[in-house]
């Protein structure tokens, strides 16, 4: 039987544990030329990149034949792929679509080839791509065009700008009693104080309490509708040599879903003081690598991934199945083929450690073996 191999690779804001990897067989009508499509933007990001690949049709093994790239991957200078950017979705006139350029209204994608990790499918794949600056507002919109055939693809998605400070701790701004790691992060705050000269306690990330449970709040941005939540806990291993190594252990959340997408809802993820610990007494170990002089806590980062609507549905359609049920519904906002164009956004947010929280990372059971030293100074970055 001949099918239609699309291939699917997500990964968030990253992204990130919300993103999951399918790959889809559906019967091609003969003579039908499609496209597979996965392009998520991050205005975040450096590099916006689109994965775009045939889908073919075969009467041998379709896994042999996607390890063909010549099968999986269009040629150079196949398609022509642009990005426009309109302020409403029932707008027809293309605005700026470039921050820091003033005249462009269109931003033409320029191939690359990269390898990919090793799997059912070809590890060549040709990517297009921009360095461009992308704004957090109004909806982009993506052509893809065959040069030869004439035929069209596009595809349409609203921008998310990044989740901002809030009034709760700890994803919080205020200057002068709630610094951020080496002055880095929302609003720009500059010049974190060294605990104990001066300023509040409370003005930074103090989990010395095991029986404690807190909470990560902050609030939901228009047009996004899934977010996940990381705490990243940054030490320092410094080795018998004398070498520094700087690594981290992550905390990861379930993902919440906002109600609406009108922004300026109250989420939260919570945790128990304890449970930190012992993760840090599961996880260190593992990223050991020579002999332990002694480790330094460095930081605590707090990161929040958000994504529009139309990747949540995406990913809500295309999660594992539960049930012995495996026929499940299509999703795809692709015109013309299949796959996702989407956006999401990331908020990365440092904060300094209290020198309690530090003494008893030093002095707990749980993580006195980890051999962490009782603060002494800052160390930025």
């Amino acid at each position: 039987m001949k099918v239609n191999f699309s291939y699917i690779a997500l990964s968030f804001i990253s992204i990130i544990s919300l993103i999951s990897c399918k790959n889809d067989l559906d019967v091609l009508a003969p003579g039908e030329e499609s496209v597979s499509v996965y392009g998520v933007l991050n205005p975040n990001e450096p590099v916006q990149k689109i994965r775009i690949n045939k889908v073919f049709l075969t009467d041998g093994d379709a896994l042999e034949v996607a390890q063909d790239p010549n099968q999986i991957n269009y040629g150079p200078g196949e398609l022509h792929v642009t990005l426009q950017r309109f302020m409403s979705a029932s707008s027809t006139t293309p605005t700026l679509t470039t921050v820091g350029n003033a005249t462009r209204k269109e931003i033409v994608l320029t191939e690359t080839v990269v390898t990919t990790a090793g799997g059912n499918f070809s590890q060549e794949q040709r990517l297009w791509q921009t360095s461009d600056k992308l704004y957090t507002s109004g909806e982009y919109r993506l052509l893809i065009k065959n040069v030869s055939s004439g035929k069209e693809f596009t595809a349409q998605s609203i921008m998310i700008d990044s989740v901002k400070s809030h009034n709760i701790m700890p994803f919080i701004f205020i200057p002068n009693t709630y610094p951020v790691h080496c002055g880095v992060g929302n609003a720009g705050y500059v010049a974190a104080t060294i605990p104990g000269t001066g300023t509040q306690p409370n003005a930074y990330i103090n989990y010395n309490v095991l029986s404690q449970t807190k909470k990560i709040i902050f609030k939901s941005v228009p047009n996004a509708k899934l977010y996940k939540v990381t705490m990243r806990f940054h030490y320092i291993d410094s080795l018998m040599g004398g070498a520094g190594i700087r690594n981290y252990v992550d905390m990861s959340f379930p993902s919440l879903t906002s109600t609406t997408i009108a922004g300026n809802e109250e989420l939260s993820v919570s945790f128990g003081v304890a449970d930190f610990y012992s993760l840090l007494a599961s996880e260190i170990p593992k990223k050991t690598t020579g002999s332990i002089r002694h480790r330094t806590a460095h930081y605590m980062e707090y990161i929040i991934e958000a994504c529009s609507e139309n990747m949540s549905t995406f990913l809500l359609v295309n999660q594992p199945s539960t049930t012995i049920a495996q026929d499940k519904p299509n999703y795809t906002n692709i015109v013309g083929g299949t796959g996702i164009f989407a956006s999401t956004s990331k908020t990365s947010l440092g904060k300094e450690l209290w020198s309690d929280f530090i003494d008893e990372l030093s002095n707990n059971s749980t993580t006195s073996s980890l051999q962490f030293i009782k603060r002494y100074k800052f160390i930025c970055p």
